[in-house]
This record gives structure tokens, C-alpha cells and sequence, in this order.
């Protein structure tokens, strides 16, 4: 008997997932974007990404950033409704789902305007846990409608990260500066780091290895506000912009960042390399 209450429990979790996306949020819904949540979220996890939210709305508008694609954000209540809703709208098999949800606490679905947020006990009780996975899952969703070339992962992982800095920073709960001296911190302290070059992959099996290996998260950070520090962020939103119009990768950030990626990359190496000398 419990074998075959198994099948249809998913079942009745799935046709509430496919339910729940078709209603309109009842707590939060803009012209750009809209909240969906599992019935167990809490009020004040709802607070806190909404908040989230609204300072996201206005960095984009500060940066003329507009999506043409209304993005639906699933929250989720807990690891096990994260893992359903992966299996449904991403179609990964529930052991990539599993694994996923150990490691993550948000995706933005690739190809799609659909955000999936991993509901959790600090999720549900703190506002800087809802800025530290939604604004960087909403810029992915700003790379995905405005970059249609295949950039370099380190830049594709970098720029959504600091721009969540940018956005914790708008709610006034954490400095930029404070979070870029914790990724240096980071980058001295690790046994080893890669060359800066191996971080310019297009393969994301690639990047996920050296990520089991090296701080490459932090690297990625660091090297994107050292363009943001030389350019603004508007160059940022150019490099982008660019890539939506047509332009290739190399050529967009050249016209972006007045320097060769590959030039950039080898400044990079000497900047570590001086990092860890300092330790």
C-alpha cells in the first residue's frame, strides 16, 4: 500500500505545482515580474523577497534594463518542493535535482523566464538571505533576454554575484567593499587557484570541477568588479546590450572594457598572484 501511496502523493505535489503557477500571485505581481508561492511560505519570507524585488526594480530601471519577458518566480517551501519543481520545469532527473538542491538556493531556469527559489528555515527568517539568491537569479534572467552570444562562465557567474552586492548594498544591508574584501580574503587563503585563463570556459562541466577545487566564485567576482571599478556598470549593461544587438562576445567586451579579454585575464593573474603574496 505505502508503494503505491508513493506514485500518487508525487502526483498530487506535481498537479499543484502546475496549479500554482497558473494563478496569479496573490501577494506580488508587476508588470516585469511575478511571485509565485507555495502555500507554506511565510509571511515574512514573502516580505523580505518582495523588498528584494522592489530594490532589484529600481536598479534596473536606474541602468534602462527592461525585460521584455515577464519573469514568474516560484518560491518554494521547502528542499523537497525545490527538488518537484526542478524535476518539473527544468525536466532533470530527480537525482540532478537532489544533488542540485545540496548546492543551491535559486535557479533561473536557461531559455526560459522562470525562476525557481528554494524555500528554507533562512529564507524564512532573514532579508539578507532573500537578497543574496534573488537579485543575482534575476540578472541571469537580464543575460539570458539581452545576450544571446556565449560568454565566458567567469563573466556569466560574476557579474549576477556583484550585482547582488550592488543590491544588498541599495537595502542597506551590507557594503559592496565589505563583500569584496571577504573574496579576497578567500582567494589568500585557498591552497591553490587556477590560472585566470581556464576561468574564460565556455563548459560548464569544466567550471564545475574547479569549482570542487578552487574558490572560482570569488575569482569570477573579483574580476568582474575590477571591470565595474575601471568601467562603471553601465559598460556592464553595454557589454550586454551589445551582445543583444549581435555583436560577438570578444568584440562586445572590447568595445565595452577598452582592453582584450585576453590582456584583462593576464592582469587578473598578476592581481591574485599579488593577493596571495600579501598573506
Amino acid at each position: 500500500m505505502a508503494q503505491l501511496l508513493k506514485p500518487i502523493l508525487r502526483m498530487r505535489l506535481l498537479v499543484f505545482l502546475l496549479a500554482l503557477l497558473a494563478m496569479p500571485s496573490p501577494a506580488f505581481a508587476a508588470e516585469w515580474v511575478k511571485i509565485v508561492y507555495d502555500r507554506e511560505v511565510p509571511a515574512l519570507a514573502r516580505a523580505n523577497i518582495e523588498k528584494a524585488v522592489g530594490t532589484v526594480a529600481d536598479l534596473l530601471a536606474k541602468h534602462n534594463l527592461v525585460l521584455r519577458d515577464q519573469v514568474t518566480v516560484l518560491v518554494t517551501a521547502d528542499a523537497e518542493s525545490y527538488i518537484q519543481a526542478r524535476m518539473l520545469y527544468l525536466k532533470e532527473p530527480r537525482a540532478v535535482a537532489e544533488k542540485e538542491a545540496k548546492y543551491t538556493a535559486g535557479v533561473s531556469a536557461v531559455g526560459k523566464p522562470l525562476i525557481i527559489l528554494k524555500g528554507s528555515p533562512a529564507l524564512n527568517t532573514s532579508a539578507t538571505e532573500a537578497f543574496r539568491v534573488l537579485p543575482h537569479e534575476i540578472f541571469h534572467q537580464v543575460q539570458s533576454q539581452y545576450g544571446q552570444a556565449q560568454t565566458a562562465i567567469w563573466l556569466t557567474e560574476g557579474t549576477p554575484e556583484v550585482f547582488q552586492f550592488v543590491a544588498r548594498e541599495a537595502a542597506g544591508l551590507e557594503k559592496v567593499s565589505d563583500n569584496i574584501r571577504a573574496a579576497e580574503q578567500r582567494i589568500r587563503q585557498a591552497p591553490a587557484i587556477p590560472d585566470a585563463r581556464q576561468l574564460a570556459s565556455y563548459d560548464y562541466h569544466v567550471w564545475d570541477a574547479m569549482m570542487q577545487k578552487y574558490p572560482v566564485y570569488q575569482m569570477a567576482v573579483l574580476m568582474t568588479y575590477k571591470l565595474i571599478q575601471d568601467n562603471g556598470f553601465e559598460n556592464v549593461v553595454f557589454f550586454y546590450q551589445l551582445l543583444h544587438s549581435g555583436t560577438p562576445a570578444d568584440r562586445a567586451f572590447l568595445a565595452a572594457f577598452k582592453v582584450p579579454m585576453a590582456w584583462f585575464l593576464s592582469d587578473m593573474n598578476e592581481y591574485f598572484a599579488g593577493l596571495r603574496r600579501a598573506q
